[in-house]
């Protein structure tokens, strides 16, 4: 078969949306083409296909299963672009719309998944569901058990709703207010249809928490889900990529080597409030240079963008330059001559990886035997922490990005060498960027080292903590207390309308530089206790 250069999903008839976008994918791969052209059109995506992955698990509520259903599958291809295309302001026109079934607390098939492309890229598309996992509306009454919500205009109103990830936003300003109403257990009871476009909740739960004449928004579920799903695409490009809605992660790369994004946006059409149930981009395992510009979230439960690998325990130690190791979650490869660091307490020992072998899977997760090019430190012993550099950033750079009604973090960072800079925190629940690793649930980590926040705005952040740190930048690792976060530069940013401003718990070497505090009540707020090294010079403070 003759290569072209560019296959067009136009030409293909058989099937539905979906089917003729697998016929195209298909069609490109055996002939070498290296673009898929998409038209300025709506494709509404029915059928699926199942596909053997290990990318489920991802923390403790994961599913162990090991299949997921998916409209669009892309395996194993080279120098691929997805081609969209763009409306007369350059936004995205073809817009891929997942099926929504309408189950509670459901998984639905995946928009797109890739694993193992390289040099692929995806520019000039919208993802959304349909109908849409999120509704929202204003509180028109109010007693000690009920909540009536009156539907906004556009929003599913279906005889039951799930109460899932609901937020309060204020009706004149339409900022986030508070913590979560409910999270990802729900609220017990669904919606009940009482109305054209009128739902009642019976929760006096959530009753106690809302106010009338607030907003809401609220899900259909909070499953540990990816709408697109990428897993060891090395050098991967996303441009001009639009998330309206989603069912729960709106993206995530895992184990990704090289990634570079201009213009991804996550930012619900219409007037529904929220975007996704999850975290809008997670960054799991991926390393080489990460080089990210023009990101907008807006709207999601959780985090902005969360990135982190998890922590490798050591089990035994086999000889003196070799161990066992178990690590929580999906298996990932080590990489020979890159080095694992050994924490003992405060302490970190570089050790270099000569050889590796997976040894199995165990419970939620999977065992490494890694033999050392050095002997291992006196210190070895079964439960020491490691953290494997190769399933971390060479480098993180994200600039000129926006942050906004996040509830959660904007920035959750457990990892080094990263640098934000020019980017906007608006009504964040946490700390509009959060450092520090976290053991006790998800083994998240590692520490975060290597930092620099530079030229960056908060506005009303941090007003309810996450692992006792509040306020525009929090410093801490979840499950430890010590000088764990090093070397971090935080220099030339605005803090405002916030109780505090940087909040150091578990962090030495700090160096704050230049920074404006407008009505933040505490600028800078240090744990007596770990007493990390914090140098701090030329604030402006504006009460």
């Amino acid at each position: 078969m003759q290569a072209a250069s560019s296959i067009y999903v136009k030409d293909f008839e058989q099937g539905d949306d979906a089917e003729r976008i697998r016929a195209a994918i298909q069609r490109a791969l055996a002939t070498g083409a290296e673009r898929i052209v998409f038209e300025p059109r709506r494709y509404l995506l029915q059928s699926t296909v199942i596909i053997q992955t290990e990318g489920f698990a991802h923390d403790a509520g994961s599913s162990d299963e090991g299949s997921k259903a998916s409209h669009i599958v892309i395996l194993g291809a080279k120098k691929l672009t997805l081609q969209g295309a763009v409306d007369e302001f350059g936004e995205p026109a073809t817009v891929l719309v997942g099926y929504n079934d309408g189950q509670i607390h459901d998984y639905l098939p995946s928009i797109l998944w890739c694993e193992d492309c390289s040099d692929s890229t995806l520019r000039d598309i919208a993802f959304t569901r349909e109908p849409e996992f999120a509704s929202a509306g204003v509180v028109v009454y109010k007693d000690a058990s009920n909540i009536v919500v009156e539907v906004f205009e556009g929003n599913p109103c279906t005889e039951t709703m799930g109460a899932f990830c609901m937020n309060r936003f204020d009706p004149s300003t339409g900022n986030l207010i508070g913590e979560s109403v409910t999270y990802g257990d729900g609220a017990g009871n669904l919606f009940v249809r009482t109305g054209e476009s009128q739902l009642t909740l019976n929760s006096p739960m959530v009753a106690g928490k809302v106010e009338v004449g607030e907003h809401l928004s609220w899900h259909q579920g909070a499953r540990t889900d990816f709408q697109t799903y990428f897993a060891r695409c090395d050098r991967l490009s996303l441009l001009n990529i639009r998330t309206f809605n989603a069912n729960g992660f709106a993206m995530l790369t895992e184990n990704c080597r090289g990634i570079s994004a201009d213009r991804v946006v996550f930012r619900p059409d219409g007037n529904r409030l929220f975007t996704a149930p999850r975290d809008a981009w997670k960054l799991f395992k991926c390393s080489g240079n990460i080089d990210i510009s023009r990101m907008v979230v807006e709207g999601v439960r959780m985090d902005g963008q969360n990135m982190h690998s998890n922590w490798l325990v050591m089990q035994s130690v086999l000889n003196p330059r070799e161990a066992v190791f178990f690590c929580k979650y999906t298996p990932a490869p080590l990489v020979v001559g890159s080095d694992v660091e050994l924490h003992d307490g405060e302490r970190v020992i570089k050790v270099r990886i000569a050889s590796w072998s997976h040894r199995g899977k165990g419970e939620h997760g999977n065992y490494y035997r890694i033999q050392f090019e050095q002997d291992l430190p006196e210190e070895a012993r079964e439960g020491m922490l490691g953290a494997a550099n190769c399933w971390e950033p060479d480098r993180y750079i994200c600039r000129d990005s926006e942050f906004v009604n996040i509830a959660g973090a904007g920035h959750l960072v457990r990892c080094d060498h990263l640098y934000i800079l020019n980017c906007t925190y608006r009504n964040t629940m946490n700390p509009g960027i959060l450092l520090g690793a976290e053991m006790p649930i998800h083994s998240e980590g590692g520490h975060a080292t290597d930092i620099v926040i530079k030229n960056c705005e908060f506005d009303n952040c941090g007003f309810f903590p996450r692992y006792e740190a509040a306020g525009c930048i929090g410093v801490k690792s979840a499950g430890f207390h010590g000088k764990f976060n090093r070397d971090i530069l935080i220099v030339n940013n605005v803090m405002r309308n916030s109780r505090i401003g940087v909040h150091v718990i578990d962090g030495d070497e700090i160096y704050l530089i230049g920074n404006t505090f407008d009505s933040v009540e505490v600028p800078v707020l240090t744990d007596e206790e770990v007493n990390g090294r914090i140098y701090q010079m030329n604030h402006r403070i504006v009460e």
